[in-house]
């Protein structure tokens, strides 16, 4: 009470600033606790998981209208719920029990949907697999949760055979299932390769039967038991299995309500629903009855057709998309007279693309959400504020969950006060890293954690500001204005944001270490002009251009890391003078951080990624200048 009542008399001048921007804090309370916690609540009481969502549907006799579009096929919502039967019908009885998990990796389709709504029918956990990775990447990812069977796409098998195939083929489970598409009608078999046998998925379904499934009282799903793994790359850099409940899917769905969305509507998604952005077009579906139109992967060229052809009505965007979007040659006849209304999502959008986009797109509602897999620091920008992710009401702040608190920038630990030993807040304009209080009654600010418990430890921050209270760690830094308006900054040390994708800089840097049989490297990211996040820089460490080749390495780093974590530029590091080194003996990435990829100020060798060739080149005056203006292809 103490600090509150300070807190307001500090804040006495900016009564005229709260009176103006009361309005605006009533809408949000309105929203947050009325339209999204009371729908979170209602379904909770009435213990709805996904699939029973689904099933409401049907049974109130609406299962012949379209639930996906995928390319030129329209699902059913009839035709999902049947499949989803085939599925948790089939998996029962070759005895998986409430608790057990399956892998999944497979791109965006119809069927994916189906099979962790099918799954989550007796209460089996579908771990939704990154399909980027490669390598190194996927092994760590797949040995993270023991899976009893594994379902992969038929275009995953490249991927998961080298696994098979490799040092730790041990982490793949015997049951290794395979799917390319489910056709009841022309069922095509699936071609065998020796060296790598896999179950045929179509078959096992065809054989399983679509009658409803019959699951014993204590193996059925609740509200907050886990349907999926998410995995994340968090601030440690080791990929983390992240449960998600049929009740934080639930809490996805209730935010829909901020842009007014109903059955009417025809939402577009092309993020991969491994990724929690992908998710948001199948939960709304399933509960606000609208069909989704799911998109095998994003394309900037034939966006605005799909949208024509389908006439969505709301764009799931992520990362750069917008970007991506502006970025294409003006097509009016397209750009204009088209049914989207608004564009929902987040990624850090930056305000020059956000203001430009709206303008040339004509699109009405821009609502950015800040969110994380596993987090509780959820904020919404309900006003199309530009540049922010959301905004907390000023006499509400001292007493909010959401705090932005200081940190050390170089150790990233939370600064505490020296006579007291609890945080300190940010005042506006500072920057700082976001924290979430921890409270398990509410669906807001739960922290469900991972699998691993260790890590789960090392995200809460305790005695915050009270003895005994918990906060989740973010590792987000960002600034808050003086009307409340929070803007994301950076991400906070061992991890940056690149393509709409967390990089863990630590597992970039081991895949480097071994190609170059344990030289010393340091991997970080730079901002770069006229994009989205933190382009990856790696500083190879006592190397000069000549001891070292740079393709080799390009080619060893293309089969271990994904896309998205390949470093855009490399730094020889003729001496490392200069370079502090950590108490643990970790070389300090804050110099060779500022010093970006200044080409003009850096005397080493610099070398710059073209996606175009899937190799390096050595940096000059003319393609640093070009970066430098925006027009670089990375």
């Amino acid at each position: 009470m103490k600090y509150v009542t300070k807190f307001l008399w500090s804040k006495r001048e900016s009564i005229p600033i709260v009176l103006g921007t009361l309005r605006r804090d009533v809408w949000l309370l309105y929203v947050l606790y009325y339209k999204i916690l009371l729908q979170w609540v209602m379904r909770k009481r009435k213990n709805e998981t996904i699939a029973k969502s689904l099933d409401n549907i049907v049974n109130e006799g609406e299962g012949d209208r379209v639930c996906f579009y995928f390319g030129k096929e329209k699902w059913t919502y009839k035709q999902i719920q049947e499949l989803s039967f085939r599925v948790s019908n089939h998996f029962q009885g070759v005895g998986l029990r409430k608790g057990d998990s399956v892998g999944l990796a497979m791109t965006n389709r119809p069927e994916m949907a189906a099979i962790w709504v099918g799954l989550g029918r007796i209460g089996v956990i579908t771990v939704l697999i990154n399909t980027n990775l490669r390598g190194d990447s996927l092994e760590t990812c797949v040995s993270v949760v023991k899976c009893k069977a594994f379902i992969m796409g038929t275009e995953q098998k490249e991927a998961m055979s080298e696994i098979r195939h490799g040092k730790r083929k041990d982490l793949l489970c015997p049951n290794i299932y395979e799917l390319d598409r489910f056709m009841e009608e022309d069922k095509k078999p699936l071609y065998q390769d020796s060296s790598f046998p896999t179950i045929d998925m179509a078959s096992c379904l065809l054989k399983a039967g679509s009658e409803p499934t019959s699951v014993a009282k204590d193996q059925q799903p609740n509200y907050l038991d886990p349907l999926l793994y998410l995995f994340t790359s968090g601030t440690t850099g080791t990929p983390k299995a992240v449960s998600c409940s049929h009740g934080r899917l639930n809490f996805l769905a209730s935010t829909a309500s901020t842009i007014n969305f109903s059955s009417n509507d025809v939402i577009y998604s092309a993020p991969p629903m491994y990724h929690l952005a992908g998710l948001f077009a199948p939960i709304w579906a399933f509960v606000y009855r609208a069909p989704a139109v799911l998109a095998v992967k994003f394309s900037a060229s034939n966006f605005w057709n799909d949208i024509h052809f389908y006439n969505a009505t709301v764009c799931m965007y992520v990362g750069e998309f917008c970007r991506f979007l502006h970025n294409q040659p003006v097509k009016p006849e397209l750009e204009q007279g088209h049914k989207l209304r608004a564009f929902f999502g987040g990624g850090g959008l930056r305000p020059e693309v956000w203001a430009a986009f709206q303008k040339r797109f004509n699109v009405k509602t821009f609502v950015d959400i800040y969110a994380s897999t596993e987090g509780n620091c959820t904020m919404i920008n309900l006003q199309a504020k530009i540049g922010a992710c959301g905004y907390i009401p000023i006499w509400f702040q001292p007493i909010h969950p959401i705090q932005l608190v200081k940190i050390d920038q170089i150790t990233g630990e939370i600064i505490r006060d020296a006579n007291t030993g609890f945080a300190i807040r940010c005042e506006d304009g500072e920057s700082g890293e976001l924290i979430g209080k921890i409270v398990d009654s509410v669906p807001m600010s739960r922290f469900d954690g991972y699998t691993d418990t260790e890590a789960t430890e090392r995200k809460i921050a305790r005695n915050v500001f009270i003895q005994g209270d918990k906060y989740f760690r973010s590792g987000d830094s960002f600034s808050r204005d003086k009307y409340g308006y929070y803007y994301f900054q950076d991400r906070i040390g061992d991890t940056f944001r690149w393509e709409g994708e967390n990089v863990a800089t630590t597992l970039v840097e081991a895949v480097i270490s071994r190609i170059l049989q344990m030289r010393n490297n340091i991997v970080y990211g730079v901002k770069v002009e006229g994009t989205e996040g933190c382009a990856g820089m790696a500083a190879i460490l006592d190397c000069n251009d000549e001891n070292l080749d740079i393709q080799s390495l390009a080619e060893g780093m293309k089969k271990s890391l994904p896309r998205y974590a390949m470093p855009m530029f490399i730094r020889f590091v003729a001496s490392n003078k200069g370079l502090d080194m950590t108490g643990t003996l970790k070389f300090q990435k804050f110099r060779l951080r500022n010093d970006g990829f200044d080409f003009e100020k850096i005397a080493d060798p610099i070398f710059i990624y073209s996606t175009a060739t899937e190799s390096y080149s050595k940096m000059d005056l003319e393609k640093y200048r070009e970066v430098k203006r925006g027009n670089y292809r990375f």
